[in-house]
């Protein structure tokens, strides 16, 4: 009996919520393919859009057009903020506090180590120091050029690496202007599990008593004083705990807070601060504000210094105080990465690094951007920022309390919305004449994200939403929390498409339509067993407004930086999975086409995601696949026997490769299975074959560089076959 033709017409979307086999007349498994009317086809590429690489992975991207209709772009890393307004990566990170100094270098002949002194510098390793108005000396040039600092000697002496050698050995010479970066954060997590545990993956700590606090006008570092062995080293994170909780907060130098409020009738310590170098039993910190007045403390202080040793040499031991309990996550995620947010104010932008104050950025489009500045006034921690939509007022997520008595702000709370007086950027102090406030959230840990939709803001902490609303005096605004156990899994994980605010949870995707619903997903169990649950913050969601599409890269299995993707199309209502080295992603409104960040092999860089007629990822062959379940007939209860398959593609610049995979039985291996492989063409009308089994899967691959390829209604010639 002649095989009859059948057509395979498998239902759009991926589905891996059981077996492959389970799955049927479904597409089961791919990469860089989406839908379009139910049809598979392979997604565009990307190209880089400078030859120029940046420092550190972008954490937060923002694209807009300025009032000269040039079109902008800002983004965030662990080490630094950059601006991108053409072809070039203009480097806008703060100057954090700046000074010059004479005689202050040394060089060893034939070497590039650099010594520069400054008593005063406050800096760890992998900050950055940039050098103006500097004389050339002993063949070493530094003007105009930024480093990193490579090791700390001392206290008062820092190292970094030069192009050209030295051609003399010389100390106490050159002189220049030291501008200093703000510190760089982190891009690596370290977690643990348990809820009143006081450390994670760390040696027990070391307390030890203090003498004598001593600072310097105008600096960042703060020289402590133990009263016996404190067995620090550089790099250990150490923070102050008064003897009662009458002793909150302890300050020195005029406006330093070493601890924090107590916590109801906990005496809790914090925050954190990291030792720059040691001088036997003293022990040397740096801190974010330089020291209004210089003194030596040897009054008020009972005080204990509690030293956390390095994890692996590497990172601060992590800590969680007694009072504070685990994340809604279940992650035990205690270390904090270094994460930016932005927003518009008017062609302008605020930005803020978590644990660090606010920024501003003037976005003047002249050739050479200016450097953000330090909005001085605003709270000295924030988490994260959002600007109201309508109203314009600037809005903490996480910050420092409001206190008329501190010198310099109140204590943090990570459940804290603080905002500033409407169209005011600089005025936080809540008045008559202000709509300055605050509220504290409930039902959380901590604020994880928030963003601006339609009339007003969402806030999500780490298991709840919240809508915050503009309701004008005496209140400001008014907050109302829409949903519960909905947490955002990472604070770029939630966008807004249509009117309808989209997230990823921690073990579900949602939506806000009014109310908090979870998106039926096909392919959720896959995702959550697939990423890695320690770098939930690097969740990044974004907006592609021309295939209608929200995507959420991730980190999987051990990776550290994303390195995948899921996307949901709410328009056709399916999900698809797969492969990118992105970690921002923003809409195409600016620049024609979405851009994105990503990490390569040659460095981080800004890229132009699935510009027109560009289907290679910059020039290398993109893995594109779709891959069905597995099909049978009558129900798996007959062999089937294959003889040709009648292709349907639109096809244009090169070729596909089709399989087509037969087994007995759905637990048989791979590597047992009969597998057909051929090449097909636009001009491809039939290919013959010969293959059996009881069930089979079929696999769409391209073929050639720069291929572009849809499904149509694939034919296959199969009828029943007998076997023994």
């Amino acid at each position: 009996m002649a095989t009859q033709l059948a057509k395979f017409d498998f239902q759009q979307g991926f589905n891996r919520e059981t077996t492959q086999y389970a799955e049927g007349q479904r597409w089961y498994d791919g990469n860089y393919v989406r839908f379009r009317a139910g049809r598979p086809q392979n997604m565009r590429g990307y190209e880089t859009r400078t030859d120029t690489t940046f420092d550190g992975s972008a954490r937060a991207l923002l694209t807009w057009t300025d009032t000269d209709v040039v079109a902008r772009a800002i983004f965030g890393t662990p080490d630094k903020l950059y601006e991108h307004n053409g072809d070039t990566i203009y480097d806008i990170t703060p100057i954090q506090s700046v000074v010059t100094l004479a005689n202050c270098f040394g060089t060893s002949s034939g070497e590039t180590r650099v010594c520069c002194s400054d008593a005063a510098h406050g800096r760890a390793v992998g900050d950055y120091v940039y050098f103006t108005s500097t004389a050339t000396f002993n063949n070493v040039s530094l003007s105009g050029n930024v480093y990193p600092i490579t090791s700390i000697t001392s206290g008062a002496v820092f190292t970094i690496s030069v192009t050209d050698a030295a051609n003399a050995t010389a100390s106490d010479t050159g002189s220049a202007t030291f501008n200093y970066y703000i510190p760089t954060g982190g891009s690596v997590a370290a977690a643990g599990v348990g809820y009143t545990a006081a450390k994670y993956n760390a040696a027990d700590p070391t307390s030890v008593g203090i003498s004598k606090i001593s600072t310097t006008g105008s600096n960042t570092l703060v020289t402590v004083s133990c009263a016996a062995a404190h067995n620090g080293a550089a790099n250990d994170t150490v923070i102050f705990i008064p003897s009662s909780i009458a002793a909150h907060p302890v300050t020195v130098g005029g406006n330093l807070i070493l601890t924090q409020s107590s916590v109801g009738s906990v005496n809790v310590g914090g925050p954190e601060f990291t030792i720059v170098s040691i001088n036997g039993t003293q022990i040397i910190v740096s801190v974010n504000t330089a020291a209004s007045s210089t003194e030596n403390a040897t009054s008020n202080l009972k005080t204990t210094a509690r030293i956390y040793p390095q994890v692996a040499g590497s990172i601060a031991a992590p800590y969680r105080a007694y009072d504070e309990p685990a994340s809604a996550s279940a992650s035990g995620l205690v270390v904090k990465l270094a994460q930016w947010s932005f927003d518009n104010w008017g062609e302008d932008v605020i930005a803020n690094r978590s644990g660090s104050n606010i920024f501003y950025f003037d976005s003047d489009a002249s050739v050479t951007p200016e450097r953000a500045t330090s909005v001085t006034t605003s709270p000295v921690s924030v988490n994260s920022i959002v600007i109201s939509p309508n109203d314009r007022h600037l809005i903490a997520l996480g910050a420092n309390a409001y206190s008329p008595t501190a010198t310099v702000s109140g204590a943090f709370n990570p459940m804290l919305v603080r905002w500033a007086d409407q169209d005011d950027r600089t005025n936080w102090v809540p008045s008559v004449s202000s709509t300055a406030g605050e509220v504290v959230l409930t039902d959380g840990t901590e604020i994880i994200g928030g963003l601006r939709a339609r009339n007003a803001i969402n806030i999500w902490t780490d298991n709840s939403l919240w809508l915050m609303n503009f309701a004008g005096p005496p209140f400001t605004f008014r907050f109302e929390q829409k949903g519960t156990n909905c947490g955002l899994i990472g604070p770029h994980a939630g966008v807004d498409y249509n009117g309808v605010t989209y997230w990823m949870g921690y073990n579900n995707f949602y939506r806000f339509t009014g109310q908090v619903e979870i998106i039926p997903c096909t392919v959720r169990r896959y995702v959550f067993n697939d990423i890695n649950s320690s770098y939930y913050s690097k969740v990044y969601a974004g907006i592609n407004s021309e295939f209608r599409e929200i995507i959420w890269l991730y980190c999987s299995g051990t990776n550290t930086e994303c390195d995948k993707y899921v996307i949901f199309n709410p328009e056709e209502n399916y999900w698809v999975y797969g492969e990118m080295i992105f970690t921002t992603f923003a809409d195409k409104q600016a620049f024609g086409n979405t851009i994105t960040t990503g990490v390569t092999a040659s460095g981080n860089n800004i890229y132009n995601n699935e510009p027109v007629s560009v289907f290679t990822a910059n020039g290398s062959t993109i893995s594109s696949y779709v891959e069905s379940g597995d099909f049978d007939i009558d129900d798996g209860n007959a062999l089937m026997f294959m003889d040709r398959v009648i292709p349907d593609f639109d096809l244009s610049g090169g070729k596909i490769k089709m399989e087509i995979t037969t087994k007995k039985y759905p637990e048989q291996p791979d590597v047992n299975a009969i597998k057909k492989e051929f090449d097909i063409y636009n001009t491809t009308q039939k290919v013959d074959f010969r293959a059996r089994g009881r069930q089979a899967k079929v696999r769409v691959s391209c073929g050639s560089n720069n291929a572009s390829w849809r499904w149509g209604s694939i034919r296959l010639g199969l009828q029943g076959d007998g076997g023994r």
